[in-house]
């Protein structure tokens, strides 16, 4: 709610300056003087890690996991209203269970496992945990890793 009215980069600016000039002046203790630096850092860094692109991000893997549940005949619940990070990663950490439970259901059927939908959603899952590690400098080693016991297999 808050963040609809001031700006998380600045909200954490204000915060960040009010443990600088109003806390830290009056710790003695050095390990509590540390702390509050390393409280500084965090807040300094919150808008880094918590921005729009990351949220964008989850609801694209969100929408694909919902997709393809639905084309494999699951029920698929509708999104989330909320716009909060962690409802969403709450929604995607569900479809997730969702579709491992379906590909656990899938590998004790007998029979052609690929028919079932098995291999789509190992697909889905390599292509989610891609775009998780994507915004990273391992982008180029999961693509080399996921080559590689790609090649094993077929060995």
């Amino acid at each position: 709610m808050i963040e609809q009215t001031i700006p998380l980069a600045q909200l954490t600016a204000g915060m960040a300056r009010c443990v600088r000039e109003w806390i830290l002046p009056h710790l003695f203790d050095p390990m509590a003087r540390i702390q509050a630096e390393q409280l500084i850092g965090l807040i300094e860094a919150l808008p880094r890690v918590v921005d729009p692109a990351a949220a964008a991000a989850i609801r694209t893997d969100s929408d694909e996991a919902r997709a393809l549940l639905a084309k494999l005949g699951k029920d698929v619940p509708p999104p989330v209203s909320c716009d909060t990070l962690e409802a969403l990663m709450d929604e995607n950490a569900a479809l997730k269970v969702r579709m491992e439970r379906l590909a656990d259901d899938l590998r004790v059927r007998p029979g052609d496992k690929d028919a079932g939908g098995l291999h789509e959603l190992q697909q889905y899952f390599v292509r989610s945990i891609l775009r998780e590690v994507s915004s990273g400098a391992n982008a180029q080693d999961f693509a080399a890793l996921t080559s590689r016991d790609r090649a094993g297999k077929q060995d």
